[in-house]
């Protein structure tokens, strides 16, 4: 039997880092949005392990993916080994969530694989393992998330406008954006709450005024910058970077604008993406 699935990209619409347990794990608020730019995962039983990622990811348990078929098999009791292939259209090191989403995919490939016999919250449970940003990606849609990543409150779906993505050369590092950001001194905190209401209250230029990002200003990357500049130039009603970098995002109501804007943006990577729900079986 083989399940294929396609896992959708995220972007932060609000990201702050509001403190640090006694672990060393950054606590968050974040606003995720899903959006259709998508890696396919296909998982089928096979005799062996083998496992497959295009692009330049890990191929062995470093991958998020790898580890969460291990992590899956250890919770349901099994031993069983899966062909997985996984093609990769998210850019990595982006803040997309390109690991996380894949991770995701794997789950619910798999869970469908063997009869469903985890809930979406036991597959988070497994998911919060493997990262911070797997809980959502399981889930999937537009979602406030506290603690680590894994206290996940849905919200009404943002559906109102585009996303245009472009992600610069430049890639950042997980842990050396953490690193910096604790180093930074004085940095505005953007309001998830005031994002959760203008979502909920359907409030176009709440939304907008509420975006916001952290490791925005922390890190200062001046392509990102540049292209953030570039975006509102273009129209776009907010724009800000996803996650910790290095793609940044713009969001539009009308779609001309959109498109014009990814036609001309001078970056080598740019997407015109909708907002979206979860992992989709195809």
């Amino acid at each position: 039997m083989k399940i294929t699935v396609k896992a959708p990209a995220k972007i932060n619409l609000v990201l702050d880092i509001v403190g640090r347990r006694a672990d060393g794990y950054h606590l968050l608020e974040t606003v995720f949005q899903a959006v259709d730019w998508y890696d396919r995962i296909t998982v089928e039983s096979a005799e062996q392990m083998r496992f497959l990622c295009s692009g330049s990811a890990p191929q062995d348990e470093r991958n998020t993916a790898y580890r969460a078929a291990i992590l899956f098999n250890e919770r349901i009791g099994c031993a069983d080994a899966y062909h997985i292939t996984v093609d990769k259209q998210i850019p990595m090191q982006a803040g997309l969530a390109g690991g996380s989403a894949d991770a995701a995919g794997v789950l619910v490939a798999l869970n469908r694989l063997h009869g469903e016999p985890l809930s979406v919250a036991e597959l988070c449970e497994i998911g919060a393992k493997i990262g911070a940003d797997v809980p959502f990606c399981v889930v999937g849609g537009t979602v406030l998330a506290t603690g680590i990543g894994e206290q996940l409150r849905s919200l009404p779906p943002w559906t109102q406008g585009y996303v245009v993505i472009a992600k610069p050369t430049d890639s950042v590092s997980t842990p050396e954006a953490y690193r910096r950001l604790d180093a930074a001194q004085n940095l505005p905190h953007p309001s998830a709450d005031a994002c959760c209401k203008a979502i909920e209250s359907g409030n176009r230029e709440a939304l907008a005024c509420s975006v916001g990002n952290v490791f925005e200003t922390a890190l200062a990357i001046p392509s990102c910058l540049l292209i953030k500049e570039q975006l509102l130039q273009h129209g776009a009603a907010a724009a800000c970077m996803s996650g910790s970098g290095s793609a940044v995002f713009g969001l539009f109501y009308e779609k001309t604008l959109a498109e014009q804007c990814a036609r001309q943006l001078q970056v080598e990577t740019v997407r015109l993406c909708r907002p979206c729900g979860g992992v989709i079986v195809e």
